[in-house]
């Protein structure tokens, strides 16, 4: 493993950290190195540091939406949880990409500033719902995005020497569930909103609160969506038509209440949920003739996978 000094100058960093205990799923094996930079300029030095050294690194976020590897990680994960400041800005927030989003959400409703409320219920961090454009099925998080701070990997900027950079959300042009980052990692964001009493926004958010906890399992260890909505038909209604409901593979199961959710009973590994995602793939083709296009990240098993946490 290398590891070179000055690497702990970016944050925290342990060895062969367990990565269940940093994905909502509660899945996966050792990451082999596992930082926690405190700020952007952390990130942004952490992530060019890693690529001259030629290291690996994996952007873990809050695990809301991953799947991680039973037999680990190599190279370096990185945790964004340690980046949690907002900043009011004008009519709107500036946000660090650590952010939780019931942090955001409670933050704008406090200060009066409306436009987030769709994201009430969803668990995450501000960076990955900007990777993913996480939202409901006609909006996304992106749609409120006046700029974004960017990290790029190759070359540096000729014009300045530096390696980041604020993006309009017309660069940028995403698309339902894809940020369309390629490759890039959020610094920064500024999140263009309307001013509203506090109280009328809370009323919204409580709606949609009660909507989600009636159709989907928020108190079951999940990830959120499995698959995404095809075009015009949803993802869950065509897995529920394929009598995928209460489906099973070891320890991960097609949630009962809504079955785009597949939820962790207890003792799940990365192996079922591959397993799983690709029987309701199948099912839902045969039954459908539609092939769902996945919204969870599955990241790929190591070379020699490990079945616990152990030295590399």
């Amino acid at each position: 493993m290398f590891l070179p000094a000055n690497y702990s100058e970016f944050g925290p960093l342990r060895l062969h950290e367990p990565l269940s205990k940093w994905t909502t799923l509660r899945i996966g094996g050792a990451a082999e190195m596992f930082f926690e930079p405190h700020k952007p300029e952390h990130l942004a030095n952490l992530l060019t540091a890693l690529e001259n050294d030629g290291v690996p690194w994996t952007l873990l976020g809050a695990g809301a939406n991953t799947v991680a590897p039973d037999g680990g990680l190599l190279g370096a994960v990185i945790h964004t949880g340690n980046m949690r400041r907002v900043f009011r800005d004008g009519a709107g927030l500036r946000v660090w990409p650590g952010v939780t989003l019931p942090t955001l959400v409670r933050t704008a409703q406090g200060v009066g500033l409306s436009g987030l409320e769709k994201l009430v219920g969803v668990p995450g961090h501000v960076g990955g719902a900007l990777a993913m454009n996480a939202g409901s099925s006609a909006w996304g998080i992106w749609d409120q995005v006046k700029e974004v701070v960017l990290w790029s990997p190759g070359a540096v900027n000729p014009q300045d020497g530096l390696k980041f950079r604020s993006w309009s959300r017309a660069e940028i042009q995403p698309t339902y569930r894809n940020g369309n980052l390629a490759g890039r990692v959020v610094l920064e964001v500024l999140l263009d909103l309307e001013e509203k009493k506090p109280a009328s926004i809370k009323a919204t958010q409580d709606e949609f609160l009660k909507l989600k906890n009636l159709t989907q399992p928020v108190k079951l260890t999940s990830a959120g969506c499995a698959f995404k909505n095809p075009p015009s038909d949803s993802a869950g209604r065509l897995i529920d038509a394929a009598g995928l409901k209460g489906h099973r593979v070891g320890g991960a199961v097609v949630s009962e209440l809504h079955a785009n959710f597949i939820v962790n009973q207890g003792g799940a590994t990365a192996a079922d949920l591959r397993q799983l995602l690709g029987e309701i793939e199948q099912a839902v083709f045969a039954h459908s003739g539609i092939l769902l296009a996945r919204e969870l990240i599955v990241l790929p098993e190591p070379l020699e996978p490990r079945t616990k946490a152990e030295p590399l």
